[in-house]
């Protein structure tokens, strides 16, 4: 294909001058010199190889080429604004949208606040509910803009940025009917021999371990199926007291040789390095900053 013989600009000054007549007013509406304007107008002759106006007194008048010309050059020139509109509105659009990967043990009410905060924003939230690997997956890919994860042991290096929230408390769960016959306080071997109803997938492998304690685990992400297996005596939990699972029908907090104090988490918010350059991001890791301060410790 060959290469275009002539610009946009000459396009542009050939409609203005076809819409008013002359050329001091088409350079007026461009804000251009009118020498430029009629060294454009010629260009285009030139490239074309035929005249596009013709001189009627003091007014510049269609040849019949011209005219043939006119409409596709008026098209071209909306369709050039056009564009230049929807580009410039792509960097506010994109950045009033933010994708949030958040970890099952983030309580609902804290989550349900920050939905509040962004519509309130005139901020558009998309979010869902994945692993750790997932959400640094995401991260990493452009797919997330922020994620809420528990905290793991080792080193992010230059990969993540990370921000401390807050803590949740965990204890022990199962329906009445699952340890009848052991012996009160349980201890850990008693937990041990019956399966554990876990939230997080296996390729969290450190916060597998640190939640796990039975043989035998039934993975299960979804807060109500989780339910309705410990109502049914499917297998025991290790979960968070904001849950309230002791309100689930038939299901009661464990007395276990452990108890529960001291048995707690930190969940951290992450994000990709330089995201916090971005307005819109920065505001949302300070919202859930503040709101974990007002929610993050209350039931959900």
């Amino acid at each position: 294909m060959n290469a275009l013989r002539y610009s946009f600009s000459q396009i542009e000054a050939f409609a203005a001058i076809a819409e008013f007549g002359t050329v001091s007013r088409a350079a007026e509406k461009l804000r251009k010199d009118r020498t430029t304007v009629r060294d454009l107008i010629d260009y285009l002759e030139d490239a074309l190889g035929y005249s596009l106006f013709e001189r009627e007194g003091r007014k510049l008048v269609l040849t019949s080429r011209g005219e043939q010309l006119h409409r596709q050059a008026h098209l071209l020139v909306r369709q050039a604004h056009a564009f230049e509109a929807f580009a410039q509105t792509l960097p506010e659009s994109r950045m009033q949208q933010i994708t949030l990967v958040y970890d099952p043990f983030v309580p609902q009410l804290f989550l349900q606040a920050f939905i509040s905060e962004c519509s309130r924003a005139q901020v558009q939230l998309s979010l869902w509910c994945a692993s750790r690997f997932e959400a640094e997956s995401a991260l990493k890919s452009g797919k997330a803009d922020l994620a809420i994860c528990q905290a793991v042991n080792r080193s992010l290096g230059n990969e993540m940025e990370w921000s401390a929230l807050g803590a949740i408390e965990l204890n022990f769960y199962a329906a009445t009917a699952l340890f009848t016959h052991q012996a009160s306080p349980l201890t850990l071997l008693n937990l041990a021999l019956e399966p554990q109803l876990v939230m997080h997938a296996h390729a969290d492998e450190q916060i597998t371990h640190r939640l796990q304690i039975s043989g035998q685990s039934l993975f299960v992400n979804e807060r109500t199926m989780l339910q309705s297996l410990m109502e049914q005596g499917q297998g025991w939990g290790f979960l968070p007291t904001h849950f309230q699972a002791q309100e689930w029908h038939q299901v009661q907090v464990l007395p276990t040789e452990v108890g529960h104090q001291g048995l707690n988490i930190t969940l951290v918010a992450l994000w990709a390095p330089g995201a916090r350059r971005h307005q819109v991001v920065n505001d949302v890791v300070v919202k859930l900053q503040r709101l974990w301060l007002q929610y993050g410790a209350c039931s959900s």
